[in-house]
C-alpha cells in the first residue's frame, strides 16, 4: 500500500497537468468559431469626393474656398440624393440597370454615406448614368424610411416634396447675416429639377468587372458648379434659394454638371 500511495503521489501532478490541458483545449474549441466567411453582396464601390475646381483642391466642410466669381464661402453642408444607377458600353450596346427604387443620400458630413456599394454584372463599361433627386412618385408616397426618412433634413412637406440637393454655409458676400442656403427641390411640371446624369470614364480607364473581382470608382463632385454654367448664381445676388421655382431650376441646371469620374481601380 505504501508503494501504491507513493506512485499515486508521484503521478498526481502529471495527471492534473493532463486534465488542465484537456480542459483548455475543450474550452478553446468552444470559443473558436470557424464560420464560413460570408460572400460580399457587391462588387463595385462608387466613392463620391467633394472638390472645388477653382482651387484644384478637395472641398472641406468648415474650410473657406472661393467660387468661380472669386466669392469666398465656407461650406457647412453639402448633400444630395442619387438613384437609378445604369452602366453601359457604348461600343457593344450592353446595358446593365440596377433597381430604380433604391435611394442613396450622399452627405459629405457623413463619410460612410459617400460610398455606395453595388452588385453589377461583370463586363467592360465606359458610361455611368444615375439620377440626382427624388422622382415624383416618391415625393407623394407618404412617410418614407432609410435615405428618404424626413428625419434626414431633406424634406419640406407633401406639397413641395424633397430637397433634391443642398449646399449651404457662410460667406462675407451674403446679405443674409453672412449665410447662404441653396435647398433645391421641385418635382412637378416646369419646376421639376430631377435629372439623369451621364459620366464618361477617363481615357483607357474603363470599368472592367471580372467574375469574382471588385472595382472602385471615384466620382468628383464640384461644388463650384452650383454657381456657374449655365447660369451665373452669385452669392451676393442670390444668398438664399429654398423653394421650387425658376431660380431653383437654374441652380439645378448648373449642378447637374458637377459630376466627373476621376479614376477607376479594377481589382481582380
Amino acid at each position: 500500500m505504501k508503494l501504491t500511495q507513493q506512485l499515486h503521489r508521484v503521478n498526481l501532478p502529471k495527471l492534473c497537468i493532463v486534465l488542465l490541458l484537456t480542459t483548455v483545449v475543450i474550452s478553446c474549441q468552444k470559443e473558436l468559431h470557424f464560420d464560413k466567411v460570408p460572400e460580399k453582396d457587391y462588387n463595385l464601390i462608387i466613392k463620391f469626393l467633394p472638390i472645388a475646381t477653382y482651387d484644384s483642391v478637395p472641398l472641406v466642410l468648415g474650410k473657406p474656398t472661393k467660387n468661380t466669381f472669386k466669392e469666398e464661402y465656407t461650406p457647412t453642408a453639402f448633400k444630395f440624393y442619387v438613384h437609378d444607377f445604369i452602366l453601359s458600353n457604348t461600343d457593344s450596346g450592353h446595358v446593365f440597370k440596377l433597381a430604380q427604387d433604391k435611394y442613396y443620400l450622399v452627405n459629405f458630413a457623413d463619410s460612410a454615406s459617400t460610398e455606395i456599394k453595388l452588385s453589377v454584372q461583370p463586363y467592360v463599361y465606359n458610361r455611368l448614368f444615375f439620377t440626382i433627386g427624388v422622382d415624383s412618385a416618391k415625393n407623394v408616397s407618404g412617410a418614407q424610411t432609410d435615405a428618404l426618412d424626413p428625419a434626414n433634413g431633406m424634406f419640406w412637406n407633401w406639397n413641395t416634396g424633397y430637397i433634391m440637393a443642398k449646399l449651404e454655409g457662410t460667406s462675407p458676400k451674403s446679405s443674409q447675416a453672412g449665410k447662404f442656403e441653396y435647398h433645391i427641390g421641385g418635382f412637378a411640371g416646369a419646376d421639376n429639377v430631377v435629372k439623369q446624369v451621364e459620366c464618361i470614364f477617363p481615357f483607357q480607364n474603363n470599368l472592367d468587372l471580372k467574375p469574382g473581382g471588385e472595382s472602385r470608382m471615384f466620382v468628383n463632385c464640384d461644388a463650384n458648379d452650383w454657381f456657374y454654367n449655365t447660369w451665373d448664381i452669385k452669392i451676393a445676388d442670390y444668398p438664399v434659394v429654398t423653394s421650387p421655382g425658376t431660380l431653383a431650376k437654374q441652380v439645378a441646371e448648373n449642378y447637374w454638371k458637377m459630376f466627373t469620374i476621376d479614376s477607376v481601380s479594377n481589382i481582380q
